[in-house]
């Protein structure tokens, strides 16, 4: 039996699909205020390659926040920007964002000396946005040993 999606839920679709859309378009910018203000104020993120260490708020004034960890990769990658290659949205509020991130590093991330080399890694987002439209958490995960290898850092040996 297939599901019906009434016109609502159709509009709220394409509503939370605008939200994970500029985002990632406010983010591109660097402009990551705006980025912020798609979310609710007590948002939630997980980075799930950095384990503990990718768990915090969004904005948080202390410990680790979303903008602190963007903020610093803009900081080593001045290049940095993202390619939003899908946005699928489900009724619940879902949305699966796969995109590119990359930049060329210019300056030291995580204890990583910059070796200038450009790097380009897909990621996959999953942020649930709730029925104000505004992101409330966002979940991102990413393969960590390409995205050292495409900088020139082997955790291994360095």
């Amino acid at each position: 039996m297939t599901k019906q999606i009434s016109h609502n839920q159709t509009q709220d679709i394409k509503n939370r699909k605008t939200v994970a859309a500029s985002f990632f378009e406010a983010y591109k910018k660097h402009d990551l205020d705006t980025a912020v203000s798609y979310t609710t104020a007590d948002a939630t993120f997980r980075y799930v390659p950095l384990g503990e260490n990718g768990v915090g708020k969004i904005n948080a004034e202390k410990g680790t926040s979303w903008k602190g960890i963007a903020n610093a990769l803009i900081t080593a990658f001045p290049d940095l920007s993202n390619d939003v290659k899908s946005i699928t949205v489900d009724n619940e509020g879902n949305a699966v964002v796969r995109v590119f991130i990359g930049g060329t590093q210019e300056n030291e991330i995580l204890g990583i000396p910059s070796q200038g080399k450009y790097y380009n890694t897909e990621h996959l987002f999953i942020l649930k946005i709730n029925d104000n439209n505004k992101i409330e958490d966002i979940t991102c995960f990413w393969d960590n040993w390409d995205w050292f290898q495409q900088i020139g850092f082997n955790p291994g040996l360095n």
